[in-house]
């Protein structure tokens, strides 16, 4: 497991790597405008994904599906999503060219992400760590390209999320080893699949879209140089999170297999912990260096941070979690935590008249600890105490 949390870590910091290249290199205006295209293709990759990447590994794996009929299910979900990359562009006013590159991006996202959970039914784990982690790299070759040698557009940051992730989705099909034609009787219906898939497919569109709502909550309020700080603290804030998401098909399969009621409340504590100690040196560090050293255009970056790791302490226990609850059958209760995560945002919106950039992060920070509530009153229903 730490071996895996290490090679998914690699792939978190070339994000991170990247998108602290753009910052410095081009300033908050172009990081922003990068990080909100991600922000986008991740949205509509959760839309088309359907939750199927569980779902899909589930029933492989207890042989109610075949691998043939698992291929047909990611087919399905990339087609799906090339009609919603081009869908998405075009209501946003963009070009053919735009919406083209969009839907090949997320096409490729789509793929990637529903053949890699395959892998953990065969393939060795590190392979399913190395193949996380790949796209990521090749993200941060792709912007450190376009930055020497490239126009800074969003066609640009399309074609490298579109070439990153389909050579990665290359290298998981060259990879993916599947079971042959099931003999079982009692095949699983598509209504079974997408029944079992529905909870962790609304847990992520929760998730994608309340990133995405913040940043055009920033962007129209407070200008594009706000949205680069507001991405760029919201990088560095979730950038010790993403491990902790490429790990959990790893911790999912753990706890299907044995109870892990145990090592869920022990893992959440500790990261707990360690976010909140984080925050607690970002807001020393801040005091003396508010732009964190990334240059004037990123004052107030430090202290925001500080603020949105308060926020992704909460977080981080309830992704743990969230992966517990799946394995116990009870996915529902990350749906129910996401949608107050919903309530707070919106109400904060609808009640503020005068934003800035540290009110978006303590209303963001309020909303994780709002979700993470859910999950605390859940274990105390059940006699179990998840933190203190």
């Amino acid at each position: 497991m730490l071996a895996a949390l290490g090679l998914q870590g690699i792939g978190s910091a070339a994000v991170l790597l990247a998108t602290v290249l753009l910052g410095v290199r081009l300033g908050p205006e172009i990081q922003g405008g990068f990080s909100n295209v991600k922000a986008e293709a991740e949205f509509i990759s959760a839309l088309a994904m359907f939750g199927l990447p569980q779902a899909l590994f589930f029933y492989l794996k207890s042989g109610r599906i075949d691998g043939r009929d698992a291929l047909r299910w990611i087919a399905g979900c990339t087609a799906l999503a090339l009609v919603l990359g081009v869908a998405y562009a075009l209501h946003r006013a963009q070009s053919l060219t735009v919406a083209t590159l969009l839907a090949a991006a997320v096409g490729a996202m789509v793929a990637h992400g529903t053949m890699r959970g395959l892998l953990l039914v065969e393939s060795r784990p590190i392979w399913f760590s190395l193949l996380t982690a790949l796209p990521q790299v090749l993200l941060l070759c792709g912007v450190a390209a376009v930055i020497e040698y490239g126009q800074v557009d969003v066609r640009a940051w399309l074609v490298v999320f579109a070439a990153a992730y389909t050579v990665a989705g290359i290298a998981v099909w060259r990879r993916l080893v599947l079971p042959p034609q099931s003999a079982a009787t009692h095949k699983a219906s598509w209504r079974a699949l997408l029944r079992y898939g529905m909870a962790n497919w609304l847990t992520a569109v929760f998730v994608t879209a309340a990133i995405l709502f913040a940043q055009r909550w920033v962007d129209k309020d407070l200008g594009s140089v706000a949205l680069g700080q507001f991405t760029m603290a919201m990088m560095l804030a979730q950038v010790p999170l993403t491990p902790i998401s490429y790990v959990a098909p790893l911790l999912f399969r753990r706890w299907m297999d044995r109870p892990g009621a145990a090592a869920s409340r022990q893992i959440a504590s500790v990261v707990f912990g360690m976010f909140l100690g984080a925050a607690a040196i970002a807001w020393i560090v801040a005091i003396v260096k508010p732009e964190l050293g990334l240059g004037a255009a990123y004052v107030g970056v430090l202290p925001a941070l500080a603020v949105l790791l308060t926020g992704c302490a909460a977080e981080a226990a309830s992704r743990v979690l969230t992966v517990q609850a799946s394995a116990r059958g009870a996915p529902w209760i990350a749906v129910r935590a996401e949608t107050v995560r919903w309530v707070v945002l919106l109400t904060a919106w609808m009640m503020t008249s005068n934003s800035s950039l540290m009110v978006i992060c303590t209303v963001w920070a309020a909303g994780a600890w709002a979700a993470a509530g859910v999950f605390a009153w859940y274990a105390r229903d059940a006699g179990v105490k998840v933190m203190t």
